[in-house]
């Protein structure tokens, strides 16, 4: 009798937890928010339209990822497509802010952009002033300290 009534007792208390109470939900006022602090959070790779822009078709996969940094998404079925996330969620009432650009190669040379971030036309005068010529004066060769040291042990002809 008393195994049985230990059992019943038992299984009583393992299906009462079991069973579904709910706390009463509570609710803050809407000034309280504001004192309380929340972390802004970022996943993902920052991306931006200055990055972007720098892209350009034919870019190897090397100097995108040296631009945009390594792929948050690297998908082995798909490796000729690069995926960027970014998300920022801001403390309080602000939306999430998301952005998504997807990167796709052929022949490891970047083909195509799609995403939330276009590059943009860059104007006709910006390009004449990122080029530049530069013109370096040849220099004579001076001996360095290995050319002084062969010469001092006989190894080296001195040039006349």
């Amino acid at each position: 009798m008393q195994k049985l009534l230990i059992s019943i007792i038992a299984s009583s208390a393992l299906l009462s937890g079991c069973s579904n109470l709910s706390m009463p939900e509570v609710s803050m006022p809407d000034a309280l928010p504001d004192l309380v602090h929340k972390v802004e959070i970022q996943q993902g790779n920052i991306v931006n339209q200055q990055m972007v822009n720098r892209l350009e078709p034919g870019m190897s996969k090397r100097q995108v990822s040296f631009i945009m940094g390594s792929p948050m998404i690297s998908d082995t079925f798909h490796a000729a497509r690069w995926d960027y996330l970014y998300r920022l969620h801001k403390s309080g009432h602000a939306p999430t802010e998301t952005r998504r650009v997807s990167l796709h190669f052929e022949n490891e040379q970047l083909v195509r952009i799609e995403g939330d971030i276009r590059p943009e036309p860059v104007p006709e005068d910006e390009v004449a002033k990122k080029t530049q010529i530069v013109e370096v004066p040849v220099q004579d060769r001076n001996e360095g300290f290995f050319d002084k040291t062969l010469e001092v042990l006989h190894l080296k002809d001195k040039e006349e």
